[in-house]
């Protein structure tokens, strides 16, 4: 194959996995899409949503992991596809079953443990694809972002038209995208061949894997991951109860949120190459502690939408740059840091929700943003503990990544 070609394969592959991050991360949105249309159409209380956000996050900290070592061992690539169709399949199944709170967790956490499988591999392959940069996981993980603004606009519309039983058309994206995504990949989706084994030996990591640096940034993607779910399940919520706004208006910044964080993610990638990772996340954590402060003092919704905006974008600053970091720590793991990084941190917010939701029902919405924010703070004053590690073939500039350094001396 020629240069040329190598390099078109490897951006369509880049890109294809963009799309079919975003349609994963879709149904992620969904669900907190969904929670004031559960809350206002089928009475559930606030504990009873935050259950929800914990059956669509709970198993899939468990399961991510797990699906991070099996990247590593086995490559199954096609871990990607049956995720993003599971994660499909458990949104359009939940309205239809609203009757059964039961049933909802059940297809719920489904839907979560597709999200589970679909990250580990398609996060693997991204970063062979586009050399282990923070430049290009930013371009990754922000097809996340768009998935993940796009489902509050989709689910009003389907809602708002069939009711919640009308959730069965939210599998489109699901089959559309992930059939693109399989004519793309053809064979090469269902290798079996682990990436760490397609490697040639002067590409495989020579340092060894440094656990204590990867547990403390695993503790403060904790504080990040609570306070991504809590916004995420109660922004509209909050809106609602304060302003007595429509769920149409509040859902504005539930939709602004993800989309300002795809704008952080490209921006944390970018400046992160160019002035290095930590300071990026010290920043990221610093403005979102402050945004979140701001949607407490709000005094009007529309405050509240610029601030969840703002919030957006600093709490995604760091996102991208926390992936390669923990690659970093990890250079022998990178399927299981992927994992964590994107599974067990993110689904400790699911975990965390219930409680937010007891806080809520017994207080009121306002206080789970204090709480929120605090633990951004905390966040802030942990990143001061990560060091940076560039000891990894494809993040030092001593020794580059062979096929990125041959792109670049004949493009």
């Amino acid at each position: 194959m020629s240069t040329s070609s190598h390099r078109t394969r490897r951006r369509l592959g880049l890109w294809a996995l963009t799309v079919t991050h975003a349609a994963n991360d879709f149904y992620t949105g969904a669900v907190a899409a969904l929670l004031p249309f559960f809350v206002l159409q089928a009475d559930y209380s606030y504990a009873a949503i935050a259950g929800i956000t914990l059956a669509a996050t709970a198993l899939s900290s468990v399961a991510q992991p797990v699906f991070g070592y099996l990247s590593d061992r086995y490559g199954m690539r096609w871990m990607s596809l049956a995720g993003l169709l599971a994660a499909g399949t458990g949104i359009a199944l939940s309205g239809i079953v609203a009757d059964s709170y039961a049933a909802v967790w059940i297809v719920m956490a489904v839907s979560g443990i597709g999200v589970a499988a679909y990250h580990p591999a398609a996060t693997v392959e991204a970063r062979e694809l586009g050399g282990g940069t923070s430049g290009s996981m930013s371009l990754f993980s922000v097809g996340g972002n768009f998935g993940v603004a796009l489902a509050p606009s989709a689910v009003i519309l389907v809602i708002g038209t069939f009711g919640l039983s009308g959730t069965g058309f939210l599998i489109i994206p699901a089959l559309v995208l992930g059939l693109v995504f399989a004519m793309v990949s053809g064979k090469h989706l269902f290798s079996r061949t682990a990436p760490t084994e397609r490697a040639s030996a002067t590409s495989r990591p020579s340092v060894p894997d440094d656990w204590k640096a990867f547990l403390w940034l695993t503790v403060v993607l904790a504080t990040w991951s609570v306070a991504y779910v809590g916004t995420s399940t109660f922004i509209a919520l909050y809106s609602i109860e304060r302003f007595s706004v429509s769920t149409g208006f509040a859902s504005i910044a539930l939709s602004l949120f993800p989309a300002a964080g795809a704008a952080g993610t490209l921006a944390g990638g970018w400046l992160a190459d160019r002035f290095g990772r930590l300071r990026i996340i010290r920043t990221g954590y610093l403005l979102a502690a402050v945004s979140t402060i701001a949607i407490v003092l709000a005094p009007s919704p529309t405050v509240v939408i610029v601030a969840t905006a703002v919030l957006g974008a600093s709490l995604f600053l760091p996102f991208a740059v926390q992936i390669t970091l923990s690659h970093s720590y990890l250079p022998n793991r990178i399927g299981v840091a992927s994992g964590v990084t994107l599974g067990l941190t993110l689904s400790f917010g699911g975990l965390v929700s219930p409680l937010l939701g007891s806080v809520a029902d017994q207080s009121s919405v306002q206080t789970v943003f204090l709480i929120l924010a605090g633990l951004l703070v905390a966040g802030f004053a942990l990143s001061f503990v990560l060091k940076e590690r560039r000891s990894t073939p494809a993040e030092n500039a001593e020794r580059p990544d062979p096929a990125v350094e041959l792109e670049r001396a004949n493009g």
